[in-house]
């Protein structure tokens, strides 16, 4: 279990006293979902602290119209809505299904404060979490605001092209997994990329793209 937690995030750099001491205020219960389920519905009241130890779940947004947009998946083991546990309204802001099976972890709201009162570290490490899914959520409402297929492409790429520090990018997703993420069809997306290799912006091999014109590539974000 202190593996997993340090491998979140929430455990790092905690000493062996510090973890079994955490584990012990926890008080936490354990959940398994099957593959399908609903674990939270956007709106539900976080009164707990939900940790993914095993399996991978999705993120799914959707308007006052039915639309669906899938904001990310996640694989274990990873932190909950953590920003979201505190707060004046704390509400998931998103649905979360199960991908796969899923095991979760519960932690009761007073029990987790409890622990992370008692640990300077801890308290640290849960900040940095928080800190890492709002600088995240404010990437993922840019890249939601940008309205061309093509834009969406571009954003996506040159955040990869930073990431990965260079001209040519793995996608970490397939077309399909991609379509869901930037809420379009595969075959839109399939086209738009296809125009973008026509127009000598980029060049794909696989799940390898070249990006060959990085000024035309950021000139579809305007």
């Amino acid at each position: 279990m202190q593996t997993l937690l340090a491998a979140a995030g929430l455990f790092k750099g905690l000493n062996e006293t510090e973890m079994n001491n955490s584990l012990r205020l926890f008080r936490y219960q354990t959940k398994k979902y099957n593959k399908g389920e609903v674990i939270a519905y956007a709106n539900d009241p976080v009164i707990q602290q939900l940790i993914l130890l095993d399996g991978s779940i999705s993120n799914e947004m959707s308007d006052y119209n039915g639309k669906t947009i899938k904001i990310t998946d996640m694989v274990a083991p990873k932190l909950l809505a953590p920003g979201f546990l505190f707060g004046n309204i704390s509400h998931f802001p998103v649905s979360v299904f199960a991908n796969t099976n899923c095991e979760i972890m519960a932690i009761n709201k007073s029990n987790f404060l409890e622990s992370l009162l008692s640990c300077n570290q801890l308290q640290l490490n849960f900040l940095n979490l928080i800190s890492n899914q709002t600088q995240f959520l404010t990437r993922k409402i840019n890249f939601l605001k940008l309205k061309s297929i093509k834009a969406k492409i571009a954003y996506f790429l040159l955040n990869l092209h930073i990431r990965q520090k260079s001209h040519t990018v793995t996608l970490p997703q397939s077309q399909t997994q991609l379509a869901d993420l930037f809420g379009i069809t595969r075959p839109s997306l399939s086209r738009s990329m296809s125009e973008m290799v026509h127009d000598s912006i980029i060049s794909i091999q696989g799940k390898k793209v070249v990006i060959l014109d990085i000024k035309q590539l950021k000139s579809l974000l305007s």
